[in-house]
């Protein structure tokens, strides 16, 4: 059986169009967005892949309060003031600096190193997460490297001493080296112990501290300290409110305690006034008084208080100068007898 051949045709046929399978192609995602919900298991780690200097977004559930921020106290004024910003610009100026959990627990965390404002007025607005810068150098275990970081972080509004104080506390029941903490807060000698001494003030002063920690430094609650041996915790505490309401110095605030002094001294039966026993004018001249001779009870027992006082002409200074001479000399003369 002859077998038939296929010829080619004269002419090119046209090129057969078979409609190919489309191949997916997933965008990359930026090397440094974390694009993890809010919402998901909080057992989830999040990934950090970047390196220094570059910054991601994490969600805020992920992040952590230190015990060991430099800040005790945020005003709720302030952190609803950040908030309205951040409604205002829908977006975020400037990373908040973190650091990454080193325990097995805190692994896929971060504590805020810097940013707890910004961290605290985003949560406010409803935000699910926020720029982070990551510094992995940091330790979170090592509380005084944190605390001592945390200070050196901080580029907005300063630390208070009440700030400062209390953390300084929390690092002294830490057995922290007293060396180190005085080199974290950069303060000499007596700046740490007016740190250390603020802490331990009487709780009706401290609620005055702690609602005013702007107004009321380590140096003035010093000065307020040493009052509460004599007006006691009450009465410090009165002047602590003075002191905020009408922004004493703390010049004008030790007047003002001496001066509380002087009054409780006088209306509590403290120092009695000596009571006269004798007087005895002194005149010069047709019957015009000069002075006063008196005799009055002396605080020491079995004794007596004598005072003189009188005004003189200068003729007669000389000739009384020398019989007050004579008196004394007699009476010295009279108890060397006895």
């Amino acid at each position: 059986m002859k077998q038939r051949q296929i010829k080619a045709p004269d002419m090119p046929l046209a090129p057969l169009n078979v409609p190919q399978r489309t191949k997916t192609v997933t965008p990359p995602s930026p090397p440094m967005h974390v694009t993890e919900r809010v919402k998901e298991r909080p057992s989830k780690a999040v990934e950090v892949t970047g390196g220094p200097g570059e910054w991601l977004m994490i969600p805020l559930s992920r992040l952590k309060i230190h015990p060991f921020n430099s800040r005790t106290q945020r005003t709720q004024e302030r952190i609803e003031e950040v908030r309205d910003m951040l409604e205002a610009e829908h977006k975020q100026r400037e990373p908040i600096t973190v650091v990454p959990g080193r325990k097995a627990d805190d692994l896929g965390f971060y504590y805020i190193l810097s940013g707890q404002t910004r961290y605290h007025a985003a949560n406010l607005a409803g935000w699910a997460e926020l720029k982070s810068q990551v510094n992995a150098d940091i330790d979170p275990d090592d509380h005084l490297g944190f605390f001592a970081a945390s200070i050196e972080h901080n580029t907005s509004r300063p630390e208070t001493d009440w700030d400062l104080a209390v953390k300084v506390r929390a690092l002294i029941e830490e057995q922290a080296d007293m060396l180190s903490i005085q080199k974290a807060v950069r303060r000499d000698e007596r700046g740490l112990r007016r740190l250390i001494a603020m802490s331990d003030l009487p709780e009706q002063v401290l609620l005055v501290v702690r609602e005013n920690p702007t107004k009321l430094t380590a140096s003035v609650c010093e000065v307020l300290k040493s009052a509460i041996s004599s007006l006691g915790d009450e009465g410090v505490a009165t002047l602590a409110k003075e002191v905020v309401e009408k922004e004493l110095s703390r010049r004008s605030l030790q007047d003002h305690i001496d001066r509380a002094i002087r009054r409780k001294t006088k209306g509590g039966g403290g120092a009695k006034r000596a009571t006269r026993q004798f007087m005895l004018p002194v005149v010069v001249g047709a019957d015009k008084k000069a002075g006063e001779f008196k005799v009055m009870q002396s605080r020491n027992e079995g004794n007596r208080l004598f005072s003189l006082t009188a005004d003189l002409p200068e003729n007669l200074v000389e000739t009384f100068k020398a019989d007050i001479e004579a008196a004394i000399a007699k009476l010295a003369a009279k108890h060397n007898e006895s």
